[in-house]
């Protein structure tokens, strides 16, 4: 009752100009704020970090350019915030543009968003001598109007951000999920589309580029042909990739294919290649790898078979992947969805006892919150015939013992 009363007199005073500036004033000064929302890490390290830029900055012999990266999250500021530091030391006209929230999915109240805002501004401002730094809840742009590309590009960055925030594919536009995200995403479009044009960058820097508001800031920048460089952290440890012009969750590697179209493969390369090959197989790391992706190390196909009872009939994979992961969403090419060519692979094999069908749900299921590609294949066949098996993601069998 007293959280409900709490959250009840934030939204009402949200609403009243200078509210929250004036809170601060009062009960917060220089300390941090107690919400997810931390910069803790980041306000301690700021200041021995933008000396070392200025010792860096007259060393420069980089050809200067107008940066601009943008964050949403309070971890993705931080991380944005030393990469407009070194970017700033070489000699770079950088400025970080942030919305201060602590998550995608909650609709915070104004009066904490602003507050959020407040702190994240003090925090940054430490480094205002070598880098600018905007808050698109201050700056905004509400009437700005969208051309159709832009607004069609919200909309399907909704569409992701629904499916990856409820881990779904089929997306209602009514759902208070999407309903949310629509205002947050058009809102910064809105204000983002403005901003770059009157700004005009040469070059602007956004993690991810597919989901949130990572997505529309991509979008609106290929839209004004400003070049746009997105990157992501991978599963290995001190690396992330890197794109330009396109969205690093796309995985698109045909210009690196293309550039070594006639490179030979060296023995080292070979060997790198067959080491991963067999760390994968025998559940563990390799090199600065930092996932196991299977649960055991192979037992062999024997194994697997009397596990499964499977006989001399021949076997189909159908190894499925995780919903709403950021580099599968927007990915459909010969079927609805995922959970469509599922049910249509199961009912296809219905008709074909001479062949066993394994369906291998993907152990990164044990970490989804709803729908799973089980509930797809129970709503398509509750009882499976024995030529049918369905691996679930705790299982401890191994893919590449199947494979």
């Amino acid at each position: 009752m007293v959280n409900n009363n709490k959250e009840t007199l934030k939204r009402f005073l949200g609403g009243i100009p200078l509210t929250a500036e004036l809170y601060w004033l009062v009960r917060q000064r220089d300390n941090p704020i107690h919400s997810r929302f931390s910069l803790k890490a980041l306000h301690e390290a700021l200041p021995s970090m933008v000396e070392e830029v200025k010792k860096i900055r007259p060393q420069s012999q980089v050809q200067k350019k107008k940066v601009f990266i943008f964050a949403a999250l309070h971890y993705w500021i931080e991380q944005a915030a030393i990469t407009g530091l070194g970017l700033a030391a070489d000699n770079h006209d950088v400025t970080l543009g942030f919305y201060p929230y602590f998550d995608w999915f909650t609709d915070s109240t104004k009066f904490d968003i602003r507050r959020q805002n407040i702190y994240a501004q003090k925090v940054l401002e430490q480094a205002s001598s070598v880098m600018d730094v905007v808050s698109f809840i201050t700056y905004r742009a509400p009437y700005t109007p969208l051309p159709k590309a832009l607004q069609d590009a919200v909309n399907q960055v909704t569409v992701f951000d629904t499916q990856y925030t409820l881990q779904i594919e089929d997306v209602d536009p009514n759902w208070p999920t999407y309903q949310f995200r629509l205002k947050r995403n058009q809102e910064a479009a809105q204000s983002l589309l403005a901003y770059l044009r009157a700004t005009k960058p040469d070059v602007v820097i956004v993690p991810n580029g597919t989901v949130q508001e990572f997505g529309i800031v991509y979008r609106v920048a290929r839209f004004l042909k400003i070049p746009v460089t997105t990157y992501e952290f991978s599963d290995q440890r001190e690396a992330f990739w890197i794109a330009q012009n396109a969205e690093i969750m796309r995985q698109d590697t045909s210009e690196m294919w293309s550039a070594q179209a006639d490179s030979k493969l060296s023995n080292e390369q070979l060997s790198r290649i067959k080491s991963l090959f067999e760390s994968r197989q025998q559940a563990k790391v390799n090199e600065n790898f930092t996932r196991q992706w299977q649960s055991l190390p192979s037992q062999g196909a024997e194994t697997v078979r009397e596990q499964l009872k499977l006989d001399n009939r021949p076997v189909v994979l159908l190894a499925t992947n995780v919903l709403g992961d950021s580099l599968t969403l927007g990915r459909q090419v010969f079927s609805k969805t995922m959970a469509d060519w599922v049910s249509r692979t199961i009912l296809y094999f219905i008709g074909r006892p001479d062949i066993q069908l394994v369906i291998r749900i993907h152990p990164g299921e044990i970490l989804t919150r709803e729908y799973s590609m089980v509930d797809v294949v129970r709503q398509t066949l509750p009882e499976l015939p024995e030529y049918i098996h369905v691996i679930q993601p705790e299982e401890k069998v191994n893919t590449y013992d199947l494979v």
